[in-house]
């Protein structure tokens, strides 16, 4: 855990936010691995839901979750890509509020890495018939039943391919929320051309 001074050093809280970053990508236990990611759908509703963090560039400030390319948030995001993820750790108490720019990423040279990456198991959730969301009679995952409970082949994961999509978000902006009884803290990090500004806010 960062100390009370680092917790009031922005260069030091900068870079503690790459390295959970970064652990969250790598460690599946870390409450960064899993963040909420936010977006507003074509009838300008807020959308929610959790998504796997599955790379980030701390160079270039990106990052990347799967998804089905089928899936209403794709849609969504193409119409309008601004979107937020919400990374929040109880231990350490620190939220993290980050505006990206979101570009999708389907069937090319992204996709095609990403995908030679990904173990046949999780190629699965790639396989069903009919779309994310769609509405069905009853309780399903949608994959066939001929696939019911077992790794698929090489050869039948790559049916799945065409679906796999990697979502690339850009940060634009991260707000940083440390809470503590001796007082909480809150800093807004603004990156133009990936350079960080910095400007402490109230919480």
């Amino acid at each position: 855990m960062m100390s009370m001074l680092s917790k009031e050093n922005t260069s030091e809280i900068f870079e503690d936010i790459k390295r959970n970053l970064t652990r969250g990508v790598k460690d599946r236990k870390h409450t960064f691995h899993t963040p909420v990611f936010c977006n507003v759908d074509n009838e300008n509703n807020i959308e929610s839901r959790v998504v796997v963090l599955r790379q980030f560039d701390s160079p270039n400030m990106v990052l990347n979750f799967h998804t089905d390319f089928r899936s209403p948030k794709v849609f969504s995001l193409q119409q309008n890509n601004n979107s937020l993820f919400v990374f929040y750790d109880h231990k350490l108490k620190i939220q993290l509020r980050i505006k990206t720019i979101s570009t999708i990423n389907n069937q090319n040279k992204v996709t095609e890495e990403m995908w030679d990456k990904t173990k046949l198991f999780s190629r699965k959730c790639y396989l069903t018939e009919k779309a994310p969301s769609s509405p069905t009679n009853l309780p399903e995952d949608g994959i066939d039943e001929s696939l019911g409970g077992k790794e698929p082949t090489f050869e039948e994961s790559e049916k799945g391919y065409k679906n796999f999509t990697v979502v690339q978000n850009q940060i634009k902006q991260i707000d940083w929320l440390y809470l503590a009884a001796s007082g909480h803290r809150r800093l807004k990090i603004i990156l133009e051309k990936k350079i960080p500004s910095f400007q402490w806010i109230i919480p």
